[in-house]
C-alpha cells in the first residue's frame, strides 16, 4: 500500500511539473509580431486587431529593383525558388483580409496552416540574407585594397598668343604659332585606396611630352625684316647693327618645345543613392608648365626658356551614374587658385659672344635671369565612361580639358623692346592656356 502510495504521488508530481513548464515557456517566448501567423491563431472579435489586419492588407504594390540597384530591407529580395501558391513572393500584392465571417457569424481564418509556414520560412530566409549582404557590403568597403589606374593622354594646345618674330619681301610671315604645340602624348596614373566611412585618398600624376615643333622661312637674297623691337642692340668686336644681320639673313628658323606635368594628392569622402554616387575631395596640386623657345639666324640665336611652378590647394567632385551593371558613366570637376613660382631665362648670342646694347666699351648683354611670385588659376573637367571587365578589372575612356590663367610663358615676353633684357625685362605672366584631348586606359583593383 505505501509503494503504490509513492508512485502514484510521483505520477502526480510529473504530470504537474510538465504543465507548469509548459505554460512558463509559453509566457516566455518571444512575442514578435507576424501578420501571418496571427490570423492562424484562436481569434477573438477584438476590433483593434481587425483594423490593424485591414491596415496590413492595403499595403501599396512592391516594385521591383532596377538593374544595380541596392536593395534597402529585405521585402525587396526576390523569393530563393520559384513563385508558387506554396512559396509566393512578398508583397508583390496587396493581401486580402485575413479574416471571413461566415453566414454563421463565426469568424475563420483565410489562411491554412501550411500556407502561413510557407510565408513566415520565406519571410525569415529573406531577413538572413538581406542583412548577410549587409554585413558583406560593409565589410567589403572597410577592407577594400588599392585601386591602380594606368591611362594613356593624347592632347593640344589652344589659346596661346600669338607674336609676329619677322617678315620677308613677300609679306610673309614667322609667328610663334607657327611653331605651337599641335599633339602631345603622355600618361596618367592613380593610385588610391577606399578607407572606413565612405572615406578615400587618392595619388594622380599626369604628365604630357613633346619632341617640339619648329617653323623656318627662306629667302636666298635676304631681305628680312624684324617684327620685334631689336633697336639699339649690336652683336661682334665691330658692333654691328642687329638689324644689318636680319636683313642679311637666308634663314630664319623658330623651335619650341613644350612640358606639362601635374601631381596632387586628394581626401574625400562619397555619397551614393541608387544608381547615382558623388565623390567630393579636397587635397594639393602641383602643377608645372615648360616652354622653351629658339629663334635663330645666320649667326645669331635667340633662346629663352620659362617654368611656372602653381602649388596649391583645390577642391573637386565626380559624379559616377551607372544605368547598368557593367556601363558608367562619369563626369568631374577639379578647381583652385594656385601660388605662381616663375623663373625666366633669355639669351641673345652669336659666334662673337653676346649681343648687346650700348657700346662696346661698357656693353650690356641681352642675358637675363629673372624671378617672380604671382597668382594662377587651374580648372579641370573629366566626361568619360568606365566598362566593368570583371569585379577587379575596368576599361575607361573620356575627354578631358585643362585650363590655366595667369602664367609667364617665353612668347609673350617679346612684345616688349628686347633692350630690357639687358637690365632686367617686366615679367608679363598674364598668358592663358587650354589643354584638352582624350583618354583611355585601365583600372585594376587589387
Amino acid at each position: 500500500m505505501m509503494r503504490q502510495s509513492i508512485q502514484a504521488l510521483f505520477l502526480l508530481t510529473v504530470v504537474f511539473t510538465t504543465t507548469l513548464a509548459a505554460e512558463t515557456i509559453s509566457q516566455h517566448e518571444p512575442s514578435l509580431f507576424d501578420p501571418y501567423r496571427e490570423p492562424a491563431r484562436p481569434l477573438a472579435i477584438n476590433s483593434g486587431w481587425t483594423a490593424r489586419a485591414q491596415r496590413a492588407a492595403s499595403t501599396a504594390p512592391f516594385t521591383s529593383l532596377e538593374a544595380g540597384q541596392k536593395p534597402s530591407s529585405p521585402a525587396q529580395l526576390d523569393p530563393l525558388g520559384p513563385v508558387s501558391p506554396s512559396n509566393p513572393q512578398r508583397f508583390t500584392q496587396s493581401f486580402p483580409s485575413p479574416i471571413r465571417q461566415e453566414d454563421s457569424g463565426r469568424i475563420h481564418s483565410r489562411w491554412s496552416p501550411n500556407r502561413a509556414h510557407d510565408q513566415r520560412l520565406n519571410a525569415v530566409q529573406n531577413d538572413a540574407r538581406f542583412y548577410h549582404q549587409e554585413n558583406h557590403w560593409a565589410t567589403a568597403v572597410a577592407v577594400s585594397g588599392w585601386d591602380l589606374q594606368l591611362r594613356g593622354l593624347v592632347m593640344t594646345k589652344d589659346n596661346s598668343a600669338s607674336q609676329s618674330l619677322v617678315s620677308n619681301p613677300s609679306g610673309s610671315q614667322l609667328t610663334t604659332r607657327d611653331a605651337d604645340l599641335d599633339t602631345a602624348g603622355g600618361f596618367e596614373a592613380s593610385l588610391s585606396k577606399q578607407l572606413a566611412n565612405d572615406k578615400r585618398v587618392e595619388l594622380v600624376y599626369w604628365g604630357l611630352f613633346t619632341t617640339g615643333d619648329s617653323a623656318e622661312l627662306h629667302e636666298p637674297t635676304g631681305g628680312f625684316e624684324s617684327e620685334l623691337d631689336i633697336n639699339g642692340l649690336s652683336y661682334g668686336a665691330g658692333g654691328t647693327s642687329l638689324t644689318d644681320a636680319v636683313d642679311a639673313a637666308q634663314d630664319i628658323g623658330l623651335a619650341r618645345d613644350f612640358q606639362y606635368h601635374n601631381l596632387e594628392m586628394n581626401w574625400g569622402g562619397s555619397t551614393r543613392s541608387d544608381q547615382i554616387e558623388l565623390d567630393y575631395f579636397a587635397g594639393f596640386r602641383f602643377f608645372k608648365a615648360s616652354e622653351d623657345l629658339s629663334l635663330s639666324m645666320d649667326e645669331q640665336q635667340l633662346a629663352s626658356q620659362g617654368d611656372n611652378h602653381l602649388f596649391g590647394f583645390q577642391l573637386g567632385s565626380l559624379l559616377h551614374w551607372q544605368p547598368s551593371q557593367q556601363l558608367e558613366w562619369h563626369v568631374g570637376v577639379k578647381a583652385g587658385v594656385f601660388a605662381n613660382a616663375i623663373t625666366l631665362q633669355t639669351q641673345f648670342r652669336s659666334a662673337d659672344g653676346f649681343v648687346y646694347a650700348g657700346d662696346q666699351s661698357s656693353p650690356l648683354n641681352v642675358d637675363s635671369s629673372q624671378t617672380k611670385d604671382d597668382v594662377a588659376m587651374l580648372g579641370q573637367i573629366d566626361l568619360g565612361f568606365l566598362y566593368r571587365c570583371s569585379d577587379r578589372c575596368r576599361i575607361t575612356a573620356g575627354y578631358r580639358m585643362v585650363a590655366v590663367t595667369g602664367l609667364a610663358l617665353p612668347a609673350n615676353q617679346l612684345a616688349q623692346p628686347l633692350q630690357n633684357f639687358t637690365t632686367g625685362p617686366q615679367l608679363q605672366s598674364n598668358e592663358s592656356i587650354l589643354l584638352h584631348g582624350a583618354y583611355m586606359g585601365l583600372e585594376y583593383d587589387f
